[in-house]
């Protein structure tokens, strides 16, 4: 057990420093590719969001489905006299189902969410500013537009 401790130690130690947070925080896979290529994988990252949000609530829904069916269940054993495990089984199984779903999902919508924040960061240099003279709310002025 003294091993285990340690060695969740170090995983910590090591997901904790400057290191870990540097390639985490500064590393961008995004950054040789070019206009094209970051909008391909601009819309793939908004699927994968998309998808993400998706099954995130499919995951939900099952459960709480699958709790409301556990709590009857256990609901009719503490009260009926046969004792009958369908509902209460019926529930722990779409539970423990409905974990997958809301598990891939989080990551998935996280995932994704952050992808797309570095592409749309990538994009940025690709897009170049214009002036014109245009009326603002002050009088006619020169307006930069990106």
């Amino acid at each position: 057990m003294k091993g285990l401790y340690t060695l969740l130690a170090f995983i910590f130690l090591f997901s904790a420093s400057l290191k870990g947070q540097d390639y985490t925080f500064r590393y961008n896979a995004y950054s040789g590719m070019n206009k094209d290529q970051l909008k391909l994988a601009h819309e793939q990252s908004k699927k994968m969001k998309r998808n993400g949000k998706i099954w995130t609530a499919v995951g939900t829904g099952m459960l709480v489905g699958g709790a409301i069916m556990t709590f009857d269940g256990i609901n009719k054993l503490i009260y009926e006299a046969p004792a009958n495990f369908g509902s209460y089984a019926a529930g722990l199984g779409i539970m423990f189902l409905g974990a997958f779903p809301l598990g891939y999902g989080l990551v998935a919508w996280i995932t994704g969410s952050e992808k797309a924040n570095m592409i749309e960061i990538e994009l940025l240099a690709f897009n170049t500013g214009k002036v014109d003279f245009k009326p603002t709310e002050h009088g006619f002025g020169l307006v930069l537009a990106f």
